[in-house]
């Protein structure tokens, strides 16, 4: 009972009663807005009491002038630029930055504060915590470094970049916007995989002839160490019983392999912060595991599909789109995936979208498809019907992702692989 009411209490403390005065009250939360408080109370001392409380009257007023005026002086005489030592880089991936300031007064600056985003303008070994100058030497230009580690994607900075000082009594805070030099990409963080799924039917089904390159559809070129996710049907006995360890056949690869991946955005816009960062990421992934194999990739994403190709350039360009994406929360729902009857087809979305969508699917267009969901809770018992009966991934982003996609992924394609080759036997 005791615990009831201090909680009442506090709600009723926190309560606001009256929200229409915000508007004129809260410039008291400003440390100005109580030395004019005391300004004008004890000039109204001095009207109505004694006239030597004029004399602390003259006293608040000189330390509210040059209170205000100090900082804005300080900030008159400064210029500033941000740079960064490499103008992209992944989550959580650590990078220099540089600020660098001239200043033009006489007398050092003191007490300066760079404002900004804190996934850039804070130490990484201080996360949060904003990066202070203690003093800037007069008549100079100096330079002053740290390494920041962005955990989010994005185009830094996105907002403005300011240098603030309250110095020398903090009751009034003057600003001066910094320049940047070129923004920051940062791009989704991406996850190794290993292997890639084995499409169903004819061996050269929407793949083509094969060429010269390693791979796994072809005639046996020769052998090598075994590496994980090999299948044990390409082991060489022969040669793993007299090296004592386990060597593999490798096999021409086909010089056309496709796949479609198809991102879901309505499923993406609906989610929360972290499940639709998580979409983002293990849409980065798949897109730059296909591309290390030499597969030709083609994404749906926004209005239509999109063609990535195996160069650094394409690969660029396509993480900085990432990078800048931002959901549009009234996107409409899309009843219908498009067809894709070639090649290898994924579906990135969430359970429950995917038992939605699978009713409109059809095998003729939607042959070798498979789906990757991404969930913030655990699935109800109709998505997991649906994940047992398809070609499914899903995973749970309060669960460490990342593991689960690299072991799940390479369960999927050692399952494919097994399905094709039942088909040839």
């Amino acid at each position: 009972m005791h615990q009831k009411l201090l909680t009442y209490f506090g709600q009723t403390m926190h309560y606001d009663f009256c929200p229409w005065a915000n508007a004129y009250v809260y410039w008291l939360k400003r440390p100005i807005g109580w030395v004019v408080i005391a300004f004008l109370a004890s000039l109204l001392l001095g009207v109505s009491l004694s006239s030597q409380a004029f004399l602390v009257s003259a006293a608040i007023l000189a330390l509210g002038v040059v209170g205000c005026m100090w900082p804005w002086i300080a900030m008159v005489g400064i210029r500033g630029q941000l740079s960064w030592s490499h103008l992209r880089c992944e989550e959580g991936e650590c990078i220099d930055t540089t600020l660098e300031l001239v200043h033009r007064w006489p007398w050092p600056g003191w007490g300066m504060i760079v404002e900004a985003d804190d996934a850039i303008a804070s130490h990484v070994d201080a996360e949060g915590q904003p990066i202070c100058l203690s003093r800037v030497p007069s008549f100079s230009k100096s330079q002053f470094g740290w390494v920041c580690r962005p955990s989010i994607r994005g185009c830094y900075p996105m907002r403005d970049v300011r240098l603030s000082t309250a110095f020398p009594f903090g009751i009034w805070t003057s600003h001066r916007k910094l320049q940047v030099a070129n923004p920051l990409l940062v791009w989704p963080k991406t996850i190794k995989l290993v292997d890639v799924p084995h499409q169903a039917g004819s061996t050269n089904a929407g793949i083509g002839t094969t060429s010269e390159q390693i791979g796994d559809e072809g005639d046996w070129m020769g052998v090598r160490p075994y590496r994980l996710g090999d299948s044990l049907r390409q082991v060489h006995w022969a040669q793993t019983s007299r090296r004592d360890s386990l060597v593999v056949f490798e096999r021409q690869s086909r010089s056309r392999q496709l796949v479609s991946i198809w991102f879901d955005h309505y499923a993406a816009a609906n989610a929360v912060h972290e499940q639709r960062e998580w979409m983002i990421r293990i849409l980065a992934s798949l897109t730059n595991h296909f591309l290390s194999h030499s597969w030709q990739v083609r994404v749906h994403f926004d209005d239509g599909w999109t063609p990535l190709y195996v160069n650094q350039a394409s690969k660029q360009q396509w993480l900085d789109k990432l990078a800048c994406w931002q959901h549009n929360p009234s996107q409409s729902a899309t009843e219908r995936i498009p067809s894709i009857r070639e090649g290898v087809g994924c579906c990135l979305s969430t359970s429950s979208r995917a038992v939605k969508l699978s009713r409109s699917i059809s095998t003729k267009d939607h042959a070798n498809l498979f789906w990757l969901l991404v969930d913030k809770i655990e699935p109800d018992e109709s998505a997991n019907l649906f994940c047992r009966s398809t070609s499914a991934i899903a995973i749970n982003v309060e669960k460490d992702p990342a593991i689960q996609l690299q072991r799940q992924w390479q369960q999927l394609c050692q399952r494919t692989s097994r399905m094709k080759a039942a088909c040839r036997s």
